[in-house]
């Protein structure tokens, strides 16, 4: 009797489980690695926006060698197939207001870092980068230059 209650319990978790991890039908794994000059861009954020504009955008921060995975409805869930426009910002560290910059005037305010990549990276339009994502799983790498 112990037992088929246990199964009885058991067996809806289980096959929750197994229906919870397997990722978003409509995405497809999307990752890599940014580069700038040769060298890993650690917190760098990587967004994809949609070229036709009637999707989701998705995107992703580096760890401290350079890679990501995107998100776009869930955790590393990846991207919806189509054409991406990339943008990717990356900066230094947060830093006190410099002299003249206006903030919210709360003590102890910090800064964005200053930019450690060209600006044009940071936007879709001015980017030059573009990505087709595929069913299946995607590698994105982006070597970024002057």
């Amino acid at each position: 009797m112990m037992c088929r209650t246990l199964c009885l319990i058991l067996i809806p978790v289980v096959c929750g489980l197994a229906l919870g991890c397997g990722g978003n039908a409509k995405t497809a794994a999307v990752s890599g690695y940014v580069k700038y000059k040769g060298k890993a861009m650690a917190k760098a954020n990587v967004s994809f926006t949609p070229v036709e504009g009637a999707g989701r955008a998705a995107s992703g921060l580096t760890d401290s060698n350079g890679y990501y995975s995107l998100s776009s409805y869930g955790i590393n869930d990846g991207a919806e197939p189509g054409k991406y426009r990339v943008a990717i910002i990356a900066r230094g560290p947060d830093r006190p207001p410099k002299a003249g910059e206006t903030g919210s005037g709360m003590p102890g305010e910090m800064m964005p870092g200053d930019p450690i990549i060209p600006t044009k990276y940071f936007a879709p339009d001015t980017s030059g980068l573009t990505f087709e994502v595929k069913r299946g799983s995607n590698r994105a790498n982006f070597e970024l230059t002057d």
